[in-house]
């Protein structure tokens, strides 16, 4: 079931629709592939250039990149952290931010941390509890992002269990 979040970015009014499973076509325009990225221990790692906004760790795609492999590298560059198994969750379509609609990517994976070295734009790492998850991302209460948290823990439940998701 898709969802909707009106936004503003910069001062410009956006619309996030939540799309569960959807793949984009070669044709459309993918921003950004982004993990909710759990550890051993069922936390949810964040990222942060200030140690003030969160994000998911993630980032743009590069030339002849799978999503996959965009995000392995982003999750090793920003949050020190191995990718052992993820599972796509699905896209944000995000409309009237720019010209043209584009999407952003999410996946839930089982992440492996590493000694936590700040390079590119990260600074800030942190691990938090599932209740945490609403309080620490600018939009973790919205419905998308309750619906995100949802399915990420449904894939790591399954992950424990044996069932489901790819490996590394």
């Amino acid at each position: 079931m898709s969802l909707r979040e009106r936004t503003t970015w910069e001062g410009r009014p956006g619309l996030i629709t939540w799309l569960p499973g959807h793949r984009p076509l070669p044709t459309e325009t993918v921003t950004q592939v982004s993990g909710l990225c759990l550890t051993p221990d069922a936390r949810i790692l964040l990222v942060s250039e200030d140690g003030r906004a969160w994000s998911l760790p993630g980032g743009k795609p590069e030339d002849q990149e799978t999503w996959e492999q965009t995000l392995r590298r982003e999750v090793a560059e920003e949050a020190c952290a191995e990718v052992l198994r993820w599972q796509f969750l699905g896209a944000q379509r995000v409309e009237g931010l720019t010209p043209q609609p584009y999407y952003q990517l999410r996946y839930w994976a089982r992440v492996r941390l590493e000694a936590f070295r700040p390079a590119f734009e990260t600074r800030h790492r942190l691990a938090v509890c599932a209740g945490e998850f609403a309080q620490r991302l600018s939009w973790g209460a919205g419905a998308i992002g309750q619906a995100l948290l949802r399915e990420a823990l449904e894939a790591e439940l399954q992950a424990s269990s044996g069932v489901g998701p790819g490996s590394a």
